[in-house]
């Protein structure tokens, strides 16, 4: 019987993350997830996903950019399976819009150590669980559409702290790429997806432009969760590494 396939997913408690962790139940007779999440006992929805697929499912207490929590997920994940196969950081804030007059330093610190030293302690805690990999290993962030410098730069909403955020994210990945050659390594876009974040930055707009955007192409996170799926399943090293992909397959300009 071939090995199971192991993935690490964090901020998996609700949202596009969880909806991840649904798909792959449903879909993959032979993985094991480990779910990331902060509030471990808060996660019922998880839960209730674990509770029925046991041994398949294994929730793992995960504080963004905090280095002992992410070394201790890494020894559990190497104490039960020795390897990772796929890591796929999801957990981010964005509980903030404004114009870069407005912006508080305190608040972009805050995006930068959740969203951006978050992706990069978490490589390096999966590293060597990574190289173990038998397969093909894959570390792939979620970025956002407006991490773009070109593409959606104009969109007025206040997108400072998240789109600097994600942007760096954007580096860190393309830098991982080509100081790896084993991995497959890309920043993911998974579109505009119906979670509690977009339904709070509608809220927080004060241009009024988010809401028309999220009205004619906003999906579910488990709309979003097949797509980004399909891709980092179909995902090769030659085709999509080091590259920002959108939802839909197609490459976001940097």
């Amino acid at each position: 019987m071939p090995p199971s396939t192991v993935y690490f997913i964090t901020g998996a408690n609700r949202g596009i993350g969880l909806a991840l962790v649904g798909e792959l139940v449903a879909r993959q007779l032979d993985v094991t997830i480990f779910a990331g999440v902060r509030d471990v006992v808060a996660a019922h929805a998880l839960r209730t996903i674990a509770e029925k697929h046991t041994g398949k499912v294994f929730i793992v207490k995960f504080v963004s950019g905090d280095v002992a929590s992410n070394e201790a997920i890494a020894k559990e994940i190497q104490r039960k399976f020795g390897y990772v196969d796929v890591v796929i950081p999801c957990a981010a804030i964005g509980n903030y819009l404004g114009t870069t007059l407005e912006t508080p330093p305190e608040t972009m610190t805050e995006f930068l150590q959740a969203n951006v030293i978050g992706v990069l302690v978490l490589f390096q805690a999966m590293h060597h669980l990574l190289k173990a990999s038998k397969s093909s290993p894959k570390f792939v962030p979620l970025s956002s559409p407006v991490a773009s410098l070109t593409a959606y730069i104009s969109i007025p909403a206040g997108y400072t702290c998240y789109g600097v955020s994600k942007a760096a994210v954007n580096y860190i990945a393309r830098r991982i790429h080509y100081e790896n050659e084993w991995l497959i390594c890309f920043p993911l876009s998974p579109g505009i997806v119906a979670t509690d974040m977009a339904s709070s930055n509608r809220t927080m707009d004060k241009t009024g432009t988010l809401a028309p955007i999220q009205d004619a192409m906003q999906i579910s996170p488990e709309e979003a969760a097949r797509a980004l799926i399909n891709i980092i399943e179909g995902s090769t090293r030659e085709k999509d590494g080091g590259e920002f992909i959108n939802v839909d397959g197609s490459k976001i300009p940097w």
